[in-house]
This record gives structure tokens, C-alpha cells and sequence, in this order.
């Protein structure tokens, strides 16, 4: 019977060990799901301050690429939605293993430039239709 207390401990220390490494895979899971042309898709998206830094956390960002050449950005903040129109800036030289990466602007309604990341696989159906884009706008 003395036994009963550290193996209720041990069982107690492995389940909170579990849910932890639970959370940590939670918050490292990148959402990703594309249409069959690559025009619409889910990724990950994070804002850049004016000084180049990354600012804030990564977002669920729905992206919508229109026939004008404009992506339509839906960015998922808490329990509303902000949807702007953003374009291609550039292309990470230098991305995360097995990760593409574009840089976006837009206007903001003061008249003020804002960029942002999009981050999502190098083998999506979206790589190429956002390189094809890029290549237009150049």
C-alpha cells in the first residue's frame, strides 16, 4: 500500500507530461490546405514592422489570388476577421527547409505601406501560381 502514492504521482506527472508536449505540437502545427488550381489556400502569415522585424504572431491567413493580380488576404484575429488586398513584393531567397516564403504590401487606409509573410510548403499547388503572379508583376 505504501506504493500507492508514487505511482499515483509517477501516472500524474505522465499525463501532464503528455498534455504538454499535446500543446506544443498544437502551436507548431501550420495549417495548410489549397483548391485544385492553387488560387485559394490557407497558410500561416505574420506582419513585418517598419523595421523589418517580424511583428506579432503567426495567423491563419486565408488567400484568395484574383484575376487582377491582387491576393485577397483574410486574416484570422480572435473571433473576427480582417480582409484586405495585398500584392506580391518578393520571394525568400533563403527559406525555412521545405518551406516557401512571399513578402506582401499594402495601402493602409492612413496612406501608410504594410507587409507581411505568407509561409507555407515548397511543394503546394499555390508555389507555382504564386511565382507566375510574381513573374506578371515584374
Amino acid at each position: 500500500m505504501r506504493q500507492a502514492k508514487p505511482v499515483d504521482v509517477l501516472w500524474l506527472l505522465l499525463a501532464l507530461a503528455v498534455c504538454a508536449a499535446l500543446v506544443y505540437l498544437a502551436y507548431r502545427i501550420e495549417p495548410h490546405h489549397v483548391n485544385k488550381d492553387g488560387s485559394r489556400f490557407l497558410c500561416t502569415g505574420q506582419w513585418i514592422s517598419a523595421d523589418g522585424d517580424l511583428d506579432g504572431r503567426r495567423r491563419e491567413v486565408w488567400v484568395d489570388v484574383e484575376q487582377s493580380g491582387q491576393l485577397r488576404v483574410d486574416v484570422k484575429i480572435r473571433l473576427r476577421h480582417d480582409v484586405t488586398h495585398w500584392w506580391i513584393e518578393g520571394k525568400s531567397p533563403k527559406p525555412p527547409r521545405r518551406r516557401t516564403v512571399y513578402a506582401l504590401r499594402t495601402i493602409n487606409i492612413l496612406g501608410g505601406v504594410e507587409r507581411m509573410t505568407i509561409q507555407l510548403p515548397a511543394k503546394s499547388r499555390a508555389v507555382p501560381v504564386l511565382d507566375e503572379l510574381m513573374a506578371k508583376a515584374t
